[in-house]
């Protein structure tokens, strides 16, 4: 047995996906850091986490991933305010993506890829929806990231996921501009635009169906919300959430999704 298998075998293992769990739980941690600071422009490495309602720096010993929420019944250790059920969430969300993308990928680059995927889809996923914000940080900042992993991807090559960036995001921008023109109010942010230029370098023309699954899902919810909920037309819907759900689901699935699709509605024609 080679030592690359064994060092697979070993990863996803009992053990070792108990190790991975606890290593995702860290991560997740310092995700709520992210999700917290990012939108607010403030540094996501000092100071250290405090309570967002006394300001009291944590010590690590509060602060440790899960157990601590868990431990202090989701409240501060010094002011006793309530600390927010999704910090818990998130951590162990964290903690279930990385178990998940080591127990299907095995010790690999493509575990890597999805871990890294996931956790960016997550954190934008929250910070567009606390703040509307997708920050430049995580869309831009990794769309390298996502071309360095293409460059090495069997599904598709560095070149295709470069032109589809450019040209999805250009497309985006383009229906954004003519929305701006026709309705006289934004209906959608650049946010979306660098966002999708993030997708198409992980996804490469995949990054369209992605797209497309989070259009549906938008509409939907955004129907429901405002001719149910009585938001008004003019409630702006969090789409960066609809586009982190779509890129995960079309990683994950978009090569099933495209089969069942040809197979029961082209090969009709």
């Amino acid at each position: 047995m080679s030592f690359s298998n064994y060092l697979n075998m070993l990863v996803q293992s009992k053990l070792g996906l108990v190790f991975v769990f606890i290593l995702g739980s860290m991560f997740g941690s310092f995700f709520n850091v992210c999700i917290y600071r990012l939108p607010k422009e403030l540094s996501v490495v000092k100071p250290r986490s405090f309570c967002p309602s006394c300001k009291k720096t944590i010590p690590w010993y509060y602060n440790i991933p899960l157990l601590s929420w868990l431990f202090l019944r989701g409240k501060c250790a010094y002011c006793g305010e309530k600390i927010s059920f999704r910090y818990f969430f998130i951590e162990l969300l964290t903690a279930f993506i990385f178990t998940f993308g080591v127990y299907k990928f095995g010790f690999t680059l493509k575990a890597l890829e999805f871990i890294v995927l996931a956790s960016i889809m997550l954190i934008l996923f929250f910070t567009d929806l606390d703040e509307r914000i997708l920050p430049d940080e995580i869309t831009l900042g990794f769309i390298p990231v996502g071309l360095i992993f293409a460059y090495f991807s069997p599904d598709r090559g560095f070149v295709e996921s470069l032109v589809v960036g450019v040209i999805g995001a250009g497309m985006l921008f383009l229906l954004a501009y003519v929305y701006l023109k026709l309705k006289g109010i934004e209906g959608m942010g650049m946010g979306d635009v660098k966002m999708l230029a993030l997708m198409g370098t992980f996804l490469g023309k995949k990054a369209f169906l992605a797209l497309m699954i989070a259009s549906v899902l938008g509409t939907i919810v955004g129907l429901f919300i405002i001719y149910v909920l009585k938001k008004g037309k003019r409630y702006e819907i969090p789409f960066g959430c609809f586009l982190a759900i779509g890129t995960v689901i079309t990683y994950l699935y978009g090569n099933d999704i495209i089969s069942y699709y040809v197979r029961h509605f082209l090969n009709h024609y």
